[in-house]
């Protein structure tokens, strides 16, 4: 789902123009009044270095505030603090009508304040219901009652209009929207007053957006408050009051939705405006240096073919479980491809492991960093110089001058923000991370490089870096299938675009001659 995604506006774009903000506007924000939080001086700091610089910001009931910033730009710590998840070292925070400090979470919880982090914290195994009074079960003389457990997440449930959750369903069996629904049906029956929310539409279809959206405006004239941390610009918009940016620790601006817009939010996060560089490449006639015909993998995949030229971007949409991520997988040898073709420079090419297809000249990116992507604990090197490990050895034994001399120069090229390459991994801005995988593939010199969500959950300026890098590999020759869910993302990088509807090919398009609306329909065509 992309930055595009929220409401539709109802209106047909001309041929070959980028997804524009959805232009439903957010409903009116209530008067101000008392506030309900007040964020006064806050200071926090790490190691020596301040990550928060003097934070002042008031939260008040029934409305809906932004918090954005690039990545590093403190939102995650200011949240943890507000919930109790962390201490500040200076400031002070008034929560209805009281100074507060809070000693935990719990704390925080019992004062009516709810977090729903991006990677939701539940207990597959267990029911919704037991996830819901998880450490808090609803009991009888001592004793757990699953009765009154189970009719109480009914009703919880049903205050939000999500009566289609059985309360007695694993939490693992839910689709990523219902989860996100179980955590804020269970805030409620906290008394809900604030609600945090850091990053809750990443993995949800356009369609579980507006469902969000929905139940977040029927909170939000409940009196709740509501911090709504994204990097979707357009989202923000459509949805929320005000907007407020932060960038290096400090808060630059706090604006009624009314006063701002995408140029002045960007210029605000970055310290400048960004440029968006230059949108839909030509296509390219050079060397075929890929053709898939008919390929599966005898699940949900059948059926897929394309043609990819050397210095072409071709983008794969699709919504949730369209079968993007299972396309890349096999053209990797990471998942068994079951039927069709593949051919590599002409010659025929069936890929069993992913050391295949890197010998053939493949190199993926994939989605998820946290669990597919880094070793955490390792260091960025180690992380960096993976996949080109097989190069690096010299009698048995890693060259680690080689590897020193191939890590220096992939965080010098991809301006890889760091303090030195022997950190861990983690301690990194995820942006940083994603710069550090995309390095790792392209250590390995690759005709071919798969991308799987490149953007996913960086911020606006590192966007557009790794937009810039991804261009100029195409303009070196690299032959580039980007897959994601952000149709603005292949709008600006994309050659062509091949559509994916449960599993299937359903359009290619010429970015120079398509429209979203096009895409939009190839992307539900074989849903029922």
């Amino acid at each position: 789902m992309g930055d595009d995604m929220g409401h539709s506006s109802g209106t047909t774009m001309a041929a070959g123009k980028p997804p524009q903000a959805a232009t439903t506007a957010p409903t009116a924000a209530v008067s101000l009044g008392t506030s309900l939080l007040s964020v006064k001086n806050v200071t926090k700091g790490f190691g020596g270095a301040l990550v928060l610089h003097g934070i002042d910001l008031d939260l008040y009931p029934g409305e809906i505030v932004a918090l954005m910033g690039e990545n590093g730009a403190g939102k995650s710590t200011l949240l943890n603090i507000v919930s109790g998840a962390m201490q500040p070292d200076g400031g002070e925070l008034r929560y209805a009508g009281q100074q507060r400090r809070w000693q935990g979470p719990r704390n925080a919880m019992d004062a009516g304040i709810a977090v729903v982090h991006q990677e939701l914290s539940v207990i597959g195994a267990m029911s919704v219901a037991e996830n819901m009074f998880l450490g808090d079960y609803c009991a009888r003389h001592g004793l757990t009652d699953p009765t009154a457990m189970r009719a109480r997440a009914e009703a919880l449930l049903a205050e939000i209009d999500a009566h289609h959750i059985k309360v007695g369903t694993p939490m693992e069996r839910l689709r990523i929207a219902d989860q996100q629904a179980v955590e804020i049906a269970k805030a409620l029956r906290l008394d809900l007053k604030l609600l945090l929310l850091d990053e809750p539409t990443s993995s949800l279809t356009p369609h579980e957006v507006d469902g969000l959206f929905r139940l977040l405006r029927k909170l939000k004239d409940r009196g709740t408050a509501i911090v709504f941390i994204s990097h979707r610009i357009e989202e923000a918009l459509a949805l929320c009051d005000r907007i407020v940016v932060l960038r290096d620790g400090r808060l630059i601006s706090t604006l009624p939705v009314a006063d701002t817009n995408r140029g002045r939010i960007v210029a605000d996060m970055a310290g400048r405006e960004v440029p968006t560089g230059a949108s839909r490449p030509v296509f390219s006639t050079g060397e075929e240096v890929l053709a898939a015909e008919g390929i599966g993998d005898g699940g949900l995949v059948e059926d897929i073919s394309f043609r990819l030229h050397r210095g072409e971007i071709l983008g794969l949409f699709g919504l949730v479980g369209a079968g993007r991520t299972e396309v890349l997988e096999m053209l990797f040898g990471v998942r068994p491809m079951q039927t069709g073709r593949l051919s590599v420079l002409g010659k025929p090419f069936r890929p069993q492991t992913p050391k295949q297809a890197i010998e053939a000249g493949f190199a993926l990116l994939p989605e998820g960093r946290k669990v597919n992507g880094i070793l955490p604990f390792r260091p960025v090197a180690e992380n960096l110089s993976l996949m080109a490990l097989p190069h690096l050895v010299r009698s048995s034994v890693i060259d680690r001058r080689a590897e020193g001399d191939l890590v220096a120069k992939a965080i010098a090229d991809l301006g890889i923000i760091l303090h030195s390459p022997g950190q861990p991994i983690s301690t990194l801005s995820g942006g940083n991370q994603q710069k550090c995988i995309l390095a790792r593939c392209l250590a390995v010199n690759p005709s071919l490089l798969l991308l799987d969500e490149p953007t996913h959950g960086v911020d606006v300026r590192t966007k557009e870096q790794i937009y810039q890098i991804i261009r100029s590999l195409a303009d070196q020759g690299m032959a580039i299938v980007v897959a994601s869910s952000e149709m603005v993302e292949l709008f600006q990088i994309a050659s062509r675009i091949l559509v994916l509807s449960n599993g299937r090919a359903s359009g290619m398009h010429q970015v120079a001659t398509t429209t979203p609306v096009d895409l939009m329909r190839d992307a539900f065509r074989f849903l029922s």
